[in-house]
């Protein structure tokens, strides 16, 4: 399916009209435009047609200079009527149309494209996104829509009775072109004017996103707002205490530059980042010295590199459920090498067997860690409620082998890791069993939800 981009007009309201277009403004790591083209190609469009009219040269540039019209099979054209209003946009794409159905989107609309799934499968000549529970834009300001058996009967910013709020994202067949040409012809240029009309003779069909994150970026204040919200999402709830005041400030400047200057996916990160695990824990089996402080300083910034490949999957919407399964079986295994590497590291310093069991509990319990999360979310469908317990997550632990490796303190560390692990284990359990049994979800909807918590791309343990 095609989508057209509409990008021309001038932005008024950002108060810099020789600026450029507001699909080129910046959210950190890409352009709104950028967002459009991952956004919709993770929900199943194959190429783009953007719309431009003001400074339209600029994103005929911009597509040149970033290779844009082959990775996404883009085209740029221009609509020198864009002051007789958005509508008009869509009309000068119509030699570019190859399909009978296609997406309109603002481009300057911002959304998650989570909340389209199932939007392309949906039959009608023309079906919007609407959303029944808005959370991220002024509804005030925004274009309101009344309904009825799942139709929109009325449409505009006036409304005072209304269910849904336009978000800005339509399917429409070919049969919007005469209709658009006939609104043009009695000066009705803009898309909303369009879809009033429509719906005096035709069916506009609901999609209700419910509650999805989207928003409009009309102004500076608005922007900002996004760039704000964009830095929070790509944060997870369970960061480690590590991860959420060091790690964090590291990885998500080095995933926007990975976005803005490579074509590196989420899973050749994970991929790289376990190569650097290799290398690190060889390093460790040469004992203290300076080659385990190489090794230490390689574990932290694989701890960094680790929220990486989940914060480009986000920042690209490139979630997939292999990826989080990928990200989850590399890290355990780059924990496996890196314990391993120390124990040996620690066995070639100290020469005592009691080296070894130390290692094989700091391993064993590394890995419960690990397990007593995703069982737990397997089990009862739901995130887990341990509450923040011992430092022993895993961005915890890549710290303490760094500190291990700084100071040569191989064995040391290994049984901090191994008492740290395991009494947060032991912790887990009892708070788990003292507290009312919890029930196992149902069969029947574990396949939907599991398929729901494997979307994120990285684990937190």
């Amino acid at each position: 399916m095609q989508a057209i981009i509409l990008a021309a007009g001038e932005g008024s309201r950002m108060n810099d009209l020789d600026g450029p277009p507001k699909v080129l403004l910046s959210l950190h790591s890409q352009t709104l435009m950028e967002h459009h083209l991952n956004a919709l190609s993770s929900v199943g469009v194959t190429s783009f047609i953007v719309v431009g009219g003001h400074q339209s040269e600029m994103i005929e540039q911009f597509v040149a200079r970033k290779g844009l019209a082959r990775r996404f099979n883009l085209g740029v054209i221009r609509n020198d009527r864009w002051p007789a209003g958005n509508a008009s946009s869509i009309l000068a794409a119509r030699p570019c149309v190859n399909d009978d159905r296609f997406v309109v989107v603002m481009g300057d609309h911002l959304y998650d494209p989570e909340g389209l799934r199932g939007f392309l499968k949906v039959r009608g000549d023309f079906v919007g996104v609407f959303d029944s529970v808005p959370r991220f834009v002024d509804v005030a300001e925004a274009t309101k829509a009344a309904s009825r058996n799942g139709h929109v009967t009325a449409l505009g910013k006036e409304l005072t009775e209304f269910k849904y709020v336009d978000t800005g994202t339509f399917i429409c067949s070919r049969r919007i072109f005469p209709f658009i040409e006939e609104c043009l012809a009695d000066g009705q240029g803009t898309f909303n004017e369009v879809k009033r009309r429509w719906i005096t003779q035709h069916i506009l069909h609901i999609f209700d996103c419910q509650g999805a994150f989207w928003m409009d970026v009309d102004t500076t204040e608005d922007l900002e707002t996004a760039r704000e919200l964009i830095q929070m999402r790509l944060r997870r709830p369970r960061d480690g205490l590590v991860a959420r005041h060091l790690n964090r400030r590291l990885s998500m400047p080095l995933s926007r530059w990975l976005v803005n200057h490579t074509q590196m996916t989420p899973n050749q990160i994970s991929v790289g980042t376990f190569a650097l695990t290799l290398v690190s824990a060889a390093l460790f089996c040469f004992g203290p010295g300076m080659f385990s402080i190489l090794a230490g300083l390689l574990a932290q910034f694989i701890s960094v590199a680790d929220g990486c490949d989940g914060e480009v999957a986000r920042l690209r919407h490139m979630s997939t459920a292999y990826g989080a399964w990928l990200d989850a079986v590399l890290d355990r295994l780059a924990d496996a090498l890196l314990v391993g590497g120390m124990t040996y590291g620690a066995w070639q310093a100290h020469g005592a067997a009691w080296v070894w069991p130390i290692g094989f509990m700091a391993l064993v319990g590394s890995f419960a860690v690990s397990y007593t999360e995703a069982r737990y979310e397997g089990a009862f469908g739901q995130s887990p409620s341990f509450g923040d317990g011992l430092p022993a997550k895993r961005d915890m632990r890549l710290l303490l082998i760094m500190l291990g490796g700084l100071t040569g303190q191989l064995a040391g560390v290994l049984g901090l890791i191994a008492f740290l692990t395991t009494a947060e284990v032991v912790r887990r359990l009892w708070v788990n069993t003292s507290r009312p049994r919890l029930r196992s979800r149902p069969c029947r909807a574990s396949a939907k939800e599991t398929a729901t918590a494997r979307r994120q791309p990285e684990t937190t343990d």
